[in-house]
């Protein structure tokens, strides 16, 4: 009995190594992603920009943007004392060799001149491993309509 447990943990184990998904990976995979969004929120660019190869691409939307794009649209809002704060869900992760794939949902908690409002987005990503580090390849962004509360129309 001992044995026969023995045997499969060590083939999940095998099984798992050899199409490279870990938890090692997926932890990683996910600090990058939470990494990126909370350098959104300290308006921070240089930081955004090391969670992201040279190449991104961010699907925004129905627009394409570089990260000269996303740098370009997030200034003017910078310096304004809006307060950020993300919280996401990860649904899925996917990991073959040096790629991944990525489904979460994102939850923004936005405050800004005594203003508040809460913005949900579902998304996907690719990322890169490269040199040991996973990047940023691809993000794809869908604000989804803000929940309705029971009974209201």
């Amino acid at each position: 009995m001992k044995a026969g447990l023995l045997l499969i943990l060590l083939g999940n184990a095998f099984v798992g190594s050899l199409y490279g998904q870990n938890t090692a990976d997926e932890t990683k995979i996910k600090q990058v992603i939470q990494g990126f969004f909370q350098a959104f929120s300290d308006e921070d660019i240089p930081k955004l920009r090391s969670y992201c190869q040279a190449d991104f691409t961010l699907l925004e939307n129905g627009e394409i943007w570089s990260l000269d794009t996303l740098e370009a649209k997030l200034k003017p809002n910078f310096g304004k004392g809006m307060r950020r704060i993300n919280t996401i869900y990860f649904s899925r992760i996917q990991v073959k060799r040096a790629t991944a794939w990525v489904a979460y949902s994102n939850q923004a908690a936005i405050a800004m001149k005594g203003r508040k409002a809460t913005i949900h987005w579902l998304e996907s990503a690719v990322l890169e491993k490269s040199k040991g580090a996973w990047k940023l390849s691809m993000l794809h962004s869908t604000k989804l309509p803000p929940k309705k509360l029971d009974g209201q129309p």
